[in-house]
């Protein structure tokens, strides 16, 4: 390859070669933004823009026809706390960021986020500072747009087929330049079966990266570490959010199981008047009546070390502080609260290692 053309060749490759880092405030311009990785700041504290701004909504537009997931880390989060509705007498966030069904206030900084995306699906953010308190709110979010294999798209993430390579626009123009022998096929960049083809291919199919990033359908939140710490939404602020239902995985293998360690954990509960902890119909009604409480926290296939005969599902109450809970894969927790409120939802804080399993069960599971 001649040097003229090898120039082109990297200019054609450098969109795809240079790293895509985008920081936008809530006075970024009208439309979509298209970034692989986003990160989004509150305006400056005290200015004027930050004082009479009451709404501010970014749109976030898929950066290739792959991207099945939207990964959001709260790297700081800090808005007011919720508030008790005087009128209803529930608990509400007045200033709050808003993605899809996620509703958060006060401060949950550290925590994350997984979205799925169709293809061509946006994502809206909503910023809502309705209070004066709420306008010296400080925020900075990293969205990472993850990109799956075309089969896992088309299967796990139940994404359209994506039938051709990620390009972006300007590549296909650029491409009718470029000599049909190297890059092959009569489609332009990227096609056919040439050297300069299968490069560019491998530059725009998802990085290894991408794929140790990607979460189980169905999880909202993903671990993928084997030991580490989860808390509950707002656990700074001393309460957990209202109206939520989330799920929250952790990494693991068949042959595994995971030990969660009980730091705090204090959810309401049916019988709020006798102290202690609760489980399953105390926690999670399996008849949905107004104003129950249903603030529970989930652990499917777990065993609590201290009570070997307790095989509970749903924990909620208090007294679980210094307990260990043994669960099987899936290691999947899930968290439900409801909008009243109490003394007692000051939420949970738990680390939990993931450990070869010891017992004959997973052993003879394994072996099969």
């Amino acid at each position: 390859m001649d040097f003229p053309l090898l120039l082109l060749t990297l200019l054609v490759l450098s969109p795809l070669l240079a790293p895509v880092l985008c920081q936008v405030a809530c006075n970024a311009p009208s439309g979509a933004v298209r970034q692989k990785r986003l990160v989004i700041r509150n305006p400056s504290p005290g200015t004027s823009e930050l004082a009479k701004l009451d709404t501010c909504q970014i749109r976030v537009a898929p950066w290739s026809g792959q991207v099945c997931q939207v990964r959001v880390d709260f790297e700081r989060l800090e808005l007011p706390q919720p508030q008790l509705n005087a009128n209803s007498g529930l608990l509400e966030c007045v200033d709050y960021l808003q993605i899809r069904h996620f509703r958060l206030c006060g401060r949950s900084s550290g925590q994350h986020l997984y979205f799925p995306i169709r293809r061509g699906q946006e994502l809206l953010l909503v910023f809502r500072l309705a209070t004066t308190l709420g306008k010296q709110s400080t925020w900075q979010l990293t969205l990472t747009q993850l990109e799956c294999p075309r089969e896992l798209g088309s299967q796990n993430v139940r994404q359209p087929q994506v039938q051709s390579p990620t390009v972006r626009p300007i590549l296909p123009f650029l491409g009718n330049l470029l000599p049909r022998t190297i890059f092959g096929g009569q489609s332009g960049i990227g096609s056919g079966s040439g050297p300069a083809a299968q490069l560019i291919q491998s530059l725009t199919s998802p990085s290894v990266a991408d794929l140790e990033l990607l979460a189980p359908l169905g999880c909202d939140q993903y671990f993928t570490t084997t030991t580490g710490g989860i808390v509950s939404f707002n656990f700074a602020g001393g309460i957990y959010m209202p109206n939520m239902k989330y799920s929250i995985c952790v990494k693991g293998a068949a042959d595994s199981e995971i030990s969660y360690k009980i730091d705090h954990f204090e959810l309401s509960k049916a019988n709020s008047e006798q102290p202690g902890p609760a489980y399953d119909t105390e926690c999670r009604s399996t008849v949905l009546t107004p104003l129950r409480a249903s603030d529970y926290l989930g652990i499917p296939d777990a065993q609590m070390v201290g009570r070997p005969g307790l095989q509970a599902t749903y924990y909620c109450g208090n007294g679980l502080t210094g307990q260990e809970i043994i669960a099987r894969p899936p290691f999947v927790l899930r968290f439900a609260s409801d909008s009243q409120t109490s003394a007692s939802e000051t939420g949970f804080q738990l680390t939990y290692t993931v450990r070869r399993a010891q017992d004959a069960y997973v052993q003879v599971t394994a072996e099969l």
